[in-house]
């Protein structure tokens, strides 16, 4: 039996070596506290674990979800007379570009196609975590996918199984 075990980050540690300001640091969590300071990692902790809005029995990432409360009972019936399946109507709203988290971003990480599915992992893992925490008995999938629901590129999603 092993006396020390060693359980890998669901982000690779090698990604340090592909920022070149990154150097001096001794690892990603380093550069993190560095890099972000205090607020964005804060910011970063809303992004990988996200407020969660029930609407009827439709579950949706509050931040995709363009409606008051008041306006979302009614735009949830019109999501049902356009798609015919819970999965359908939870797709269009939680399906998400990863490119688009990063607009404005010219950094070439974001020409890194590794780099990309990297931060896309890191999502499903955590946005799975989340709502298996609050929906336990729910079979909800998070996933990565090309050009879904109209998105362009490599997206993330989110939907109950029917």
């Amino acid at each position: 039996m092993r006396e020390i075990s060693i359980f890998e980050s669901v982000v690779k540690d090698s990604f340090i070596d592909k920022i070149e300001s990154a150097a001096w640091c001794t690892d990603l969590m380093q550069y993190a506290a560095y890099k972000c300071k205090i607020d964005g990692l804060i910011a970063s902790a809303h992004l990988f674990c996200p407020e969660i809005i029930q609407i009827k029995d439709y579950i949706f990432i509050k931040q995709f979800w363009n409606c008051s409360v008041e306006e979302s009972v009614e735009y949830i019936e019109r999501l049902e007379e356009q798609y015919q399946s819970k999965k359908a109507i939870e797709m269009s709203v939680n399906t998400w570009s990863i490119g688009d988290f990063f607009i404005g971003d010219t950094s070439k990480l974001m020409d890194d196609d590794e780099i990309i599915i990297q931060f896309g992992n890191a999502l499903v893992y955590f946005w799975k975590s989340r709502v298996r925490e609050l929906f336990p008995e729910k079979k909800i999938t998070v996933r990565l996918g090309n050009d879904l629901m109209g998105e362009y590129g490599l997206c993330i999603t989110l939907y109950e199984n029917d």
